[in-house]
C-alpha cells in the first residue's frame, strides 16, 4: 500500500493540467429554489444537484497503474467478499482492495481545491450555453419484497433485505410517523412542533409519545428497540440570508457565492425504545455535509451525506474544506479522489454498528458528484452526471453527455472503494441500475449536442461555447465489477426518454416515452450480448414499476393524448409479463379527475402487498374546479384493476402542507397524517 501510494504521488506531479470547463452561471439557478411546496424534498435534491455542477471541476490524475479505464487499483479477481448465508453471491479469492488515496496531507489538498475556486471564480461570465435541465433523483424506485409472510404493511423498498428510511414505520403493532402539531405556548401564540409520533393500535389508536426536539427532521429508521433519526440543520440559512448578506457586504454577490459561504450539518440520533411511551437517547452523531439516503442491513446502520468545501481563510482552516464526523476531521487517508472527480464536492459515508450504537465504525470520503445512489447486499453504487459543458477539452462537433459511476464495496460495517467507471447519458433513478451475479446492469437516455465557438462580435475572441441539442436515443449497458462495459444496447426509441425500469433475474424491463409508451423487455442471460425481447407501445407513461404477482408487472403513471401530448390524469397499467417476447397491456385504469402523487417520484408513498392483493397511494386532482385530495385503495382481479377504498383525505383548513400515508397491521387500514392525524379502516 506504501509502494502504490509513492507511485501515485509521482505520477499526480508528472500528470499534465487540463483546461477547466466554464461553469454554469449561478444567477441561473436561483429560480429553482422557487418550485411549488408540493416537491419541497425533489427541491431540495434538484438545487443542490444543479448547484454541484456548477461548482464542480474535473481533476484529472494520470494513473497508469490502472488496469483498464475503469478501474482504481486492483482487478477483477479483486471482487466482494460475500457473506455466506447470502445466496447467489460470488466468494472472491482474495480480500477487498481500496483505491488510491487523494493526497497524504490537508494541505495538498487545499492546494488542488484552490484551482477550482480560483477558476470559477475567473470564468463564471465567460460560457455561453443554452437552457439545460438536470434531471431530478425522483427515487421513484419499487420493493422486490412481496411481504409474503407479513402480517403488516413495510415500507416499499428497492432490494429484498435492506431496510429503507421513510417517513412512517409500521412494527405490526406500533406506529410511528412524522408529524408537525400545531400547539400554544405558555404566552397562547400559535407555535408548530415537528417530531416523531408514536401510535399503539392495541385498543384503538392513541398516541404514546411524541418526540419533539427536532427542527428539520428528514426521515427515520426502526431497527429492532432502536429509533434511528436523521435531521438536516444549517448553521445560517441562505434562503434567508441572501440579500442580508449581500447588503452587508455592500458586494454584488450572487446567490452562489452566499451558498459557499454557509455550511450545513446533520444529526444521527440513536434512540431506545424498549418502552414505546419513554423513548430514551442514546447517542447523537454530528456530520457536517448535508443527509442524502441511508440503509440498514444485517445490523449496520449505512449512511452517504453531502459537504461542500470552500475556501474559508485558507489551507489552515482545515473544518472549511475538509469533512467532519462526530466532531473529528476525516482522516487525510480515508479520503479518495476517482481520476475524474468533482473539485469541491465530497461524499462522506459513514457506519454505525447499531447492537453497539456508541461510536461510528467506519467513515470515508470521495471527491465525486452528488446525484443517485443504487445499493445492493454488498456493493453501494454512487451515479452522478456530468453535462458537456462540463467536458474539460471541449471541441466544434458532436459531444455526448454522460454519467460517472462509483462502486464501494461494504461488510460488516466497514467500505472499501474498489472500482471506477462511466457510461454514455443520464441514467432517470435509482432503479435504472440493478446488480445480478456480479454484473452492473443500468439504463440511460443520452443527449448528442452540437458544440460550436461563441465569438464576441466586439473583440473576435472565443468567449465559450454553445450547446444544441441534437439526436436523443436510450441505451441499456451491462457493467463488470470493474465497471467496465461488457455489454451493450444503442439506439434505442430515438427522441424519447427513459421514465422507469425494473430487473428481474434475466430480464429487464424499462418505459420510454414521448407522446406513446414503449414498454420494452431485454434479454440479459448473456451479459455480452444482450438483446431486447419485445415491445409494447400504448398510450401514456408509467413512472414506477412494480412486479405484481407471478407474470405481472404493474405501472402507475400518466394518461396522455395521443395526438396532442397532453397529460390527462394518473394512469394504472398491469402487463403480462410470461412472455417477454409477446408484452401486453391486460388491464388499465384511467383516474382522469387525479393529476399528482406523491406515488410517482417516491416509491416509499406506495403501500403494496402482492399476497393480500392491494396497494394504495394519495392522489390529488379536481373536479368542477374543486381541488380534491383522496387516498385510494385498488385490488386486481380478472384481469381489471378495483378501486376498493376512497378516502378524503384533504384538511378542513390548509394551514399545513402534507402527504398521507398509508400502512396496515392485518386487516385494518391507518392513514397517517402529516399533521399527527391518524384514520383507520376495516379493509
Amino acid at each position: 500500500m506504501k509502494e502504490n501510494k509513492e507511485i501515485v504521488k509521482i505520477l499526480q506531479k508528472k500528470g499534465e493540467e487540463l483546461p477547466i470547463p466554464e461553469s454554469l452561471h449561478p444567477k441561473k439557478l436561483y429560480p429553482i429554489l422557487q418550485e411549488y411546496s408540493q416537491k419541497k424534498r425533489r427541491q431540495k435534491r434538484r438545487f443542490y444537484a444543479i448547484l454541484s455542477v456548477a461548482a464542480c471541476f474535473c481533476l484529472v490524475i494520470g494513473l497508469c497503474l490502472l488496469r483498464s479505464p475503469y478501474t482504481f487499483f486492483g482487478s477483477e479477481d479483486m471482487q466482494q467478499k460475500a457473506l455466506a448465508k447470502r445466496p447467489n453471491l460470488e466468494i472472491p479469492s482474495k480480500e477487498p482492495m481500496e483505491l488510491a488515496l487523494l493526497e497524504s496531507n490537508y494541505e495538498e489538498i487545499y492546494a488542488r481545491l484552490s484551482k477550482s475556486w480560483n477558476t470559477l471564480s475567473s470564468k463564471q461570465e465567460a460560457t455561453s450555453y443554452r437552457e439545460f435541465s438536470v434531471a431530478e433523483d425522483m427515487a421513484a424506485s419499487a420493493s422486490k419484497l412481496s411481504n409474503a409472510e407479513a402480517s403488516f404493511g413495510k415500507t416499499n423498498t428497492q432490494v429484498q433485505g435492506i431496510e429503507e428510511a421513510d417517513q412512517i414505520k409500521n412494527d405490526g403493532r406500533y406506529l410511528y410517523q412524522i408529524a408537525t402539531k400545531q400547539t400554544k405556548d405558555e404566552n397562547g401564540t400559535n407555535v408548530s412542533k415537528t417530531g416523531i409520533q408514536i401510535l399503539d393500535t392495541l385498543d384503538g389508536v392513541k398516541e404514546i409519545a411524541f418526540l419533539s426536539e427536532f427542527e428539520s427532521l428528514e426521515e427515520f429508521h426502526l431497527w429492532e428497540d432502536l429509533l434511528i433519526t436523521i435531521e438536516n440543520k444549517t448553521y445560517d440559512t441562505p434562503y434567508s440570508s441572501f440579500e442580508a448578506k449581500k447588503e452587508s457586504v455592500q458586494e454584488d454577490l450572487t446567490f452562489c457565492d452566499v451558498l459557499y459561504q454557509e455550511q450545513a450539518y446533520h444529526e444521527i440520533s440513536i434512540y431506545q425504545i424498549t418502552d414505546r411511551s419513554q423513548p430514551k437517547k442514546l447517542k447523537t452523531f454530528t456530520l457536517n455535509g448535508s443527509y442524502e439516503t441511508s440503509r440498514i442491513l444485517d445490523g449496520y446502520f449505512y449512511g452517504i451525506s453531502r459537504f461542500l468545501a470552500k475556501p474559508g481563510e485558507g489551507a489552515q482552516d482545515y473544518s472549511a474544506y475538509v469533512p467532519s464526523v462526530d466532531g473529528t476531521l476525516l482522516e487525510a487517508s480515508r479520503i479518495y479522489c476517482p481520476p475524474e472527480a468533482d473539485g469541491n464536492n465530497y461524499l462522506v459515508l459513514v457506519s454505525i454498528e447499531l447492537a453497539n450504537p456508541t461510536s461510528l465504525m467506519d467513515s470515508r470520503a470521495v471527491l465525486a458528484g452528488a446525484g443517485t445512489y443504487y445499493i445492493s447486499p454488498q456493493n453501494i453504487y454512487i451515479a452522478w452526471y456530468l453535462p458537456v459543458f462540463q467536458e474539460t477539452q471541449v471541441k466544434e462537433g458532436s459531444i455526448k453527455d454522460r454519467t460517472k459511476l462509483l462502486r464501494f464495496f461494504y461488510q460488516k460495517g466497514h467500505f472499501y472503494a474498489q472500482a471506477e467507471g462511466e457510461i454514455p447519458g443520464q441514467i432517470n433513478n435509482c432503479f435504472s441500475m440493478d446488480e445480478y451475479k456480479g454484473n452492473l446492469r443500468i439504463v440511460s437516455t443520452i443527449q448528442t449536442y452540437n458544440v460550436k465557438v461563441v465569438i464576441d462580435e466586439r473583440t473576435g475572441e472565443s468567449i465559450g461555447f454553445d450547446y444544441r441539442e441534437d439526436v436523443r436515443s436510450n441505451a441499456l449497458y451491462i457493467l463488470t465489477p470493474s465497471l467496465s462495459i461488457k455489454g451493450l444496447i444503442e439506439g434505442l426509441a430515438e427522441n424519447e426518454s427513459i421514465h422507469s425500469a425494473r430487473f428481474l433475474g434475466d430480464t429487464g424491463y424499462f418505459v420510454t416515452f414521448r407522446q406513446t409508451d414503449p414498454l420494452f423487455a431485454a434479454d440479459l442471460s448473456d451479459p455480452e450480448h444482450p438483446k431486447i425481447l419485445g415491445e409494447l407501445k400504448v398510450s401514456g407513461f408509467s413512472e414506477y414499476l412494480h412486479f405484481y404477482g407471478k407474470d405481472r408487472l404493474l405501472g402507475i403513471g400518466m394518461e396522455v393524448d395521443e395526438a396532442t401530448g397532453i397529460q390527462k390524469g394518473i394512469k394504472l397499467s398491469m402487463f403480462d409479463i410470461s412472455d417477454p417476447a409477446s408484452l401486453q397491456e391486460v388491464a388499465r385504469l384511467h383516474l382522469e379527475n387525479y393529476y399528482y402523487s406523491e406515488a410517482l417520484w417516491d416509491h416509499r408513498a406506495v403501500l403494496i402487498d402482492t399476497e393480500k392483493n392491494l396497494f394504495g397511494f394519495e392522489a390529488e386532482g379536481s373536479i368542477d374546479d374543486k381541488r380534491r385530495k383522496d387516498y385510494l385503495l385498488f385490488s386486481y382481479q380478472e384481469e381489471a384493476f378495483i378501486q376498493t377504498h376512497t378516502v378524503n383525505t384533504l384538511p378542513e383548513e390548509e394551514s399545513y402542507y402534507c402527504h398521507v400515508r398509508g400502512t396496515f397491521i392485518e386487516d385494518t387500514l391507518y392513514l397517517l397524517y402529516g399533521n399527527g392525524e391518524v384514520s383507520s379502516i376495516e379493509l
